[in-house]
């Protein structure tokens, strides 16, 4: 008699144990790939803002005119060494100015969508380029994919200044300039609000009340201010029907947005043109450069200073470690940047090249603002095309 056949053993899988909590189901979840994909986007940021060299070097920019602490020599010598001291930014710093770019297209296509917006606009399909009011499609070969570049400004051949307005708004016979305003923003133009809206915690900690700061701003920045006065004079000049330069300030912790009407009044900036005209004079007859704003010798003129001392000067572009916490507004880390050199081909529709100025509303230099692309013919919520 056959012997039975005997049955296979079974085989019991054990089940991961169930995680007790929700933290500890999040632990479990995350895995290497999505930590990497983080690095990843992390170190490409940053490392793609370093090899940036576009911005023009042989030109005076607005965003540096404005500031308290400009220095006429930094800028003579950046413009007759070609050799740009770049600053190094972290992640956090240039996560926080793609932010504020997305603001930027944000709310110019919403100007384009009431048919408010005027500038230079730009065929994506055949690369035409042209000025014009709010346009449905191109008029070289009818297509609606389109992309808005702004308002390019100049003014080099008498003061060597050039740029560029986030728009125009013809209705109004009005510049725009769009601004995000957080904390940093503040904590740059004006330290002593910050200071005013801090609180106390029971633990001992600072805090700022948000809130009751974005509130108590009833006025644009002085910064703003004069750089809108400065986009006004060459605007004006230029033969452009403007009188007044319109803010949009959107709060960055809740999205509220309140407007600023600033008119014409070019005695604000008569004396940074005067600087400017200065600069440029002493430029072109090969004169020595201008005093340092210190007087002697302050951070934005000093690398140009290391640089020509021999072997002790560090290297060209090292700039000093700024504090983490200051993100919104300060370079980040001790990276060392190269100097960039010359000047490369401007954008379309920008043919000064410059860059836009920074997500958070300071304007401590110009960055690239990424263009309004929208194709008109789908309707205003997909009207962004992709890069």
């Amino acid at each position: 008699m056959a012997a039975p056949k005997r049955k296979a053993p079974r085989v019991i899988k054990r089940r991961a144990p169930i995680p007790t909590n929700l933290s500890d189901f999040l632990a479990e979840k995350r895995g290497a790939g999505e930590e990497n994909f983080l690095g990843t986007v992390r170190t490409h940021i940053v490392e793609k803002n370093k090899a940036d060299n576009s911005r023009r070097q042989d030109i005076i920019h607005p965003s540096e005119m404005v500031k308290d602490d400009w220095c006429p020599k930094a800028t003579f010598l950046r413009i007759t060494t070609g050799v740009h001291h770049k600053q190094s930014f972290g992640f956090q710093s240039l996560n926080i100015f793609d932010t504020g770019h997305e603001s930027h297209r944000k709310w110019q296509n919403r100007a384009w969508d009431i048919g408010w917006l005027e500038g230079m606009f730009k065929c994506l399909n055949c690369s035409h380029k042209w000025w014009e009011l709010s346009p449905k499609h191109c008029p070289c070969c009818e297509s609606r994919a389109l992309e808005y570049a702004e308002v390019p400004l100049s003014a080099e051949e008498t003061h060597l200044i050039a740029g560029h307005s986030d728009g125009m708004l013809t209705p109004a016979r009005s510049l725009l300039e769009i601004k995000t305003v957080g904390e940093g923003t503040v904590r740059f133009e004006e330290p002593e609000r910050l200071t005013k809206y801090k609180v106390k915690l029971p633990d001992s900690r600072d805090m700022v009340d948000l809130p009751a700061m974005w509130s108590s701003i009833k006025v644009p920045f002085p910064s703003h201010i004069r750089q809108g006065q400065i986009y006004l004079w060459m605007a004006r000049n230029l033969g452009h029907d403007v009188d007044r330069m319109t803010f949009v300030y959107e709060s960055k912790f809740n999205q509220d947005v309140r407007q600023f009407a600033v008119r014409f009044n070019p005695a604000i900036i008569e004396p940074l043109l005067e600087t400017a005209l200065d600069i440029k004079q002493r430029i072109d007859a090969q004169k020595d450069a201008p005093d340092c704003v210190n007087g002697d010798v302050c951070k934005q003129c000093k690398p140009y200073q290391e640089s020509s001392d021999g072997e002790d000067a560090p290297r060209r572009g090292r700039r000093q470690a700024l504090d983490e916490d200051d993100a919104e507004t300060q370079p980040q880390g001790a990276e060392a940047a190269q100097p960039a050199r010359g000047r490369h081909a401007g954008s379309a529709g920008q043919p000064d090249g410059t860059q836009r100025r920074q997500a958070d509303g300071a304007v401590r230099r110009a960055d690239s603002v990424g263009r309004v692309r929208r194709n008109t013919a789908s309707g205003s919520g997909s009207r962004r095309e992709g890069r």
